[in-house]
């Protein structure tokens, strides 16, 4: 009989330790960082809705900081801080009370993206001399891996979901490379490429007469495993999201595990959120009005998106279902918010 107690009692504490992790885990899902943009001057907002104050500022107006992001497992977020022409990457903790900066001798910090086990992150920067160039930097040993060579102007653009590879653009050329390795593959002319969550595809952007439109390279990973057949697979392995027709986009972003692509057009006078299904090639209109919307941030957990609109004269939060469904706005301010992630 005192066994089964004894047994109850574990069981029962288990439990009750699986609750409290998934309830502390759900409720930091639900923070968002957002850049707050105050006569020109950006400074870095948590927002906690479930505690009282909602918001805490991360850091002053004394410097402008922004392109804030979580690092994958919430551990961490991070923000680019640029004060006497310097431009520099901040790391804090998840509540915003350890702050570190990540010293550099490199140039200016003008992108990052965290690797998706949160213990790396590409930086690109810029030299002196203009020059752009990608780097790894190890958080746990503090130290700087090359991945471009410092003779070229490469801009970064995301991991690969198994972190074994990053795609970045060189002029106007997109190319695929193993961190840690030697291989750089070409994979096709365009700019700002982003890996699908799933692996399957990398998103990118070509621009012709002032019409931006985007595209998608399927199968990515037959490139990764036959390098041989690749030059013969290439081109039919681009597909344009709006074939038929020039439609501009201002954004886009990956969804519910790269199945489906979000996006904001101006195709209909205003920048108004869509969202394509790869599988079946549909377009659909979120959000209907004649005000702009933007920073579009999309939740796997939560199946959700935040973004922001100008409804009510300035950029105020909102949150709405994956298919437009229940939207509602989540911090309006006299000030207007820019760049958000959760």
């Amino acid at each position: 009989m005192k066994k089964h107690i004894i047994k109850f009692k574990i069981i029962s504490l288990f439990l009750l330790c699986l609750i409290f992790l998934t309830s502390c885990r759900s409720s930091l899902n639900e923070h968002i960082l957002a850049e707050e943009v105050i006569e020109g001057i950006s400074r870095i907002v948590l927002i906690q809705k479930e505690r009282d104050p909602g918001f805490k500022y991360i850091t002053n107006l004394s410097t402008n900081s922004y392109n804030p992001k979580w690092s994958p497992n919430k551990q961490y977020f991070s923000f680019i801080s640029e004060k006497n022409n310097t431009k520099n990457l901040w790391i804090s903790d998840n509540e915003g009370i350890n702050l570190r900066l990540i010293s550099n001798n490199f140039g200016n910090v003008i992108h990052y993206d965290w690797s998706p086990d949160s213990k790396e992150i590409a930086i690109e920067f810029e030299s002196k001399k203009k020059y752009s160039n990608i780097y790894l930097y190890n958080l746990e040993s503090e130290t700087f891996l090359p991945i471009t060579r410092a003779d070229k102007k490469a801009n970064l653009g995301s991991w690969s979901p198994n972190n074994k590879w990053i795609v970045y653009t060189i002029e106007n050329s997109i190319y695929i490379s193993n961190p840690r390795g030697v291989n750089e593959i070409f994979l096709s002319e365009g700019l700002n490429p982003a890996w699908s969550p799933n692996g399957e595809y990398i998103l990118f952007s070509k621009t012709n007469n002032d019409i931006r439109s985007i595209y998608i390279f399927q199968d990515i990973h037959k490139i990764l495993e036959n390098f041989t057949n690749y030059s013969e697979m290439s081109k039919e392995n681009i597909k344009k999201i709006h074939p038929k027709e020039d439609i501009n986009i201002i954004e886009a972003k990956w969804a519910y595990g790269g199945n489906k692509i979000l996006y904001i057009s101006d195709s209909n006078g205003n920048n108004e959120i869509y969202i394509h299904e790869i599988r079946n090639s549909k377009n659909n209109r979120l959000t209907n009005n004649e005000v702009n919307e933007k920073n579009l941030s999309w939740s796997e957990r939560n199946k959700s998106i935040i973004f922001t609109s100008d409804a009510y004269g300035r950029g105020d939060i909102y949150k709405m279902n994956g298919d437009g469904s229940n939207q509602n706005i989540i911090l309006n301010s006299n000030e207007n918010f820019n760049q958000l992630d959760w």
